[in-house]
């Protein structure tokens, strides 16, 4: 009897042990919340994202891409941090274009603290292009010409998105008029009504500038890029992206330069330039809901890491974007998340009475 206890308690733990070593996403499908429309900038990297990724979870999972758009982004972002129709199991995730403005002053359309709701999986840094119609009257021969537009009409997603917010503060430090189109559920649907004259100015990331305005609104002669975005250097200055200078293409610091003859100021360009900053170097973000398994966050982690040397996303990613992909570790986002609950009251205020003008 005693044999038989032994040989029953050894089996036990043989299958205990294998069962431990089974990896957690063995089997198990992942569905990943993308905050904007199929076919848009973020549901495309999102999806090549998926494509290679699962190399290299331990456990291979399937990864099914669930897009949510609206309300600029903050309902997929919603659904994920309040666990809308899912729990914090591992098995729902985030893939979103991250938009600062919201989280900088506690805007009531997120629902939640982003610090406080998620776990950093990943993310991507990005650039973001200005670019307007060249028949915005009086008419555009260069960027710096848009200080003397007599009006703008700019396309968006919402006004608390920081892809309209920034345009909205940049063309205020400009003095230039304006009138805020918002709404629209992609980039693509946005370009085309700059294509048919309904908007006269807008922006997107580098890749769908590559991608989308390059061959449609530049090539043929609608549009013309302004600027790029600044980001805040680490002697705490505006400074650029120089691959982006030697394309040609200028920072909003120099444009605002050249028409006015000197560099911007106040607090409106500090908010502006705090908003690029945290939007540049977080524009995609990969996230878990706070309380999922540490095994999931491990395994995940592991496996957006390893993207960096995979060279069959890269392959993709660039072959999609005209550009190779820019990768942030978790350590890095978490680090950003944390930025965004620190905005100076000034800074809140501007960013509050913009989004509520």
């Amino acid at each position: 009897m005693r044999k038989y206890l032994t040989v029953l308690c050894g089996s036990l733990l043989v299958s205990s042990a294998a069962l431990a070593q089974v990896p957690f996403y063995e089997g198990k499908t992942l569905s990943l919340i993308v905050n904007y429309g199929a076919g848009g900038n973020v549901d495309t990297d999102a999806r090549i994202m998926a494509r290679h990724i699962v190399r290299h979870v331990p456990g291979r999972p399937t990864i099914i891409i669930q897009n949510a758009p609206g309300a600029g982004g903050a309902l997929g972002m919603n659904m994920l941090g309040l666990n809308i129709n899912s729990k914090p199991d591992g098995f729902t995730g985030g893939f979103f274009t991250v938009s600062p403005v919201e989280p900088l002053v506690d805007s009531p359309t997120l629902k939640f603290r982003m610090d406080k709701a998620y776990v950093a999986i990943g993310g991507l840094r990005g650039w973001t292009i200005a670019y307007a119609r060249l028949d915005s009257p009086p008419g555009l021969k260069t960027p710096a010409d848009i200080a003397r537009a007599k009006h703008m009409y700019t396309g968006g997603y919402s006004r608390a998105a920081s892809h309209d917010t920034r345009m909205r503060l940049a063309l205020d430090v400009m003095n230039v008029p304006y009138t805020p189109v918002t709404g629209f559920p992609t980039a693509g649907d946005i370009n085309k009504a700059l294509i048919q004259n309904e908007i006269n100015m807008t922006a997107s990331s580098l890749p769908a500038y590559r991608t989308q305005v390059i061959p449609n609104i530049v090539t043929p002669g609608i549009g013309m890029p302004l600027w790029y975005y600044d980001v805040i250097g680490d002697d705490g200055k505006a400074t650029g992206n120089p691959a982006l200078d030697a394309q040609g293409l200028e920072t909003y610091s120099t444009v605002y330069q050249k028409a006015f003859g000197k560099p911007p100021s106040g607090e409106r360009y500090e908010a502006l330039l705090q908003v690029n900053n945290i939007a540049t170097k977080l524009q995609r973000g990969f996230f878990l809901p706070t309380g999922s398994p540490p095994e999931a966050v491990a395994a995940l982690r592991t496996g957006f890491e390893a993207l960096r040397a995979d060279a069959g996303y890269l392959e993709d990613y660039e072959r999609v974007n005209q550009e190779k992909p820019d990768i942030t570790s978790a350590a890095e986002v978490a680090r950003v998340l944390e930025l965004m609950g620190k905005a100076p009251p000034a800074i809140k205020k501007i960013l509050l009475d913009s989004i509520a003008e």
